[in-house]
């Protein structure tokens, strides 16, 4: 059986929104990750001391502060308090680009943006749930803007076929249903959409539409994103 590798991701800010994904995270006991936690007051990171892998009780904006705690070996970096440029910035002055951050406006989202966040994350739309999702399986990152939530962990996405292994083969023969337990609803080519059958061929830059389980949908889109 394939071990799935160790990651390592970085809270920063365990106010009700960091402490929520912090919590989120910590519920799923088979997604291998270690969590980092930092935070200025030591109060916040004490429910969480048993439970993570190590907390720093630290001022975030501070490169050195970030350095000392060796940052850049994290793979994801969550800035969930909302006071976060200088922090975001500190992060980029030491290199680090894999950042999600906290927006409280679209002023500062767009901000955000510029100084090197990849994604913006509104808790108002964003539960902690969907934030533990994005760091949980680094695929979900390059496909979660493609994703809406359908119910009882089923979700729906659409993406482009690139993988040259599957042109012009029959959906029946993709192998997708059996490999990632996932169902093909709908293919988009060029300007028409079809409700394809078993029988229907894929082509290059087809695209299409699955449902399944948030982790199945991720990792079938990986499957036929990829063009090696």
């Amino acid at each position: 059986m394939k071990t799935k590798k160790s990651r390592q991701i970085c809270i920063i800010g365990l106010g009700r929104f960091g402490s929520a994904i912090t919590t989120e995270l910590l519920k799923d006991k088979t997604n291998n990750i270690r969590i980092v936690l930092v935070d200025t007051d030591e109060k916040h990171l004490a429910q969480f001391k048993e439970e993570v892998d190590s907390i720093y009780i630290a001022d975030a904006a501070d490169p050195k502060a970030l350095e000392s705690m060796n940052i850049v070996d994290c793979d994801t970096i969550i800035v969930a308090t909302t006071d976060n440029i200088e922090i975001v910035a500190a992060l980029s002055e030491l290199g680090v680009t894999n950042i999600i951050a906290r927006a409280s406006t679209k002023r500062h989202a767009n901000v955000l943006k510029q100084i090197g966040v990849k994604i913006i994350i509104s808790p108002e739309e964003e539960a902690g749930h969907k934030t533990a999702l994005l760091v949980a399986n680094p695929n979900f990152i390059l496909y979660s803007q493609s994703l809406s939530e359908l119910q009882d962990g089923y979700v729906v996405g659409s993406t482009y076929i690139n993988n040259p292994k599957l042109y012009n083969k029959q959906i029946k023969d993709l192998g997708l249903r059996e490999k990632y337990n996932v169902s093909m609803v709908i293919v988009k080519r060029g300007t028409e959409s079809f409700l394809p059958s078993g029988n229907f061929a894929i082509q290059k830059g087809d695209l299409i539409t699955l449902v399944g389980t948030t982790d199945d949908v991720v990792e079938s889109f990986a499957y036929v994103a990829e063009n090696k």
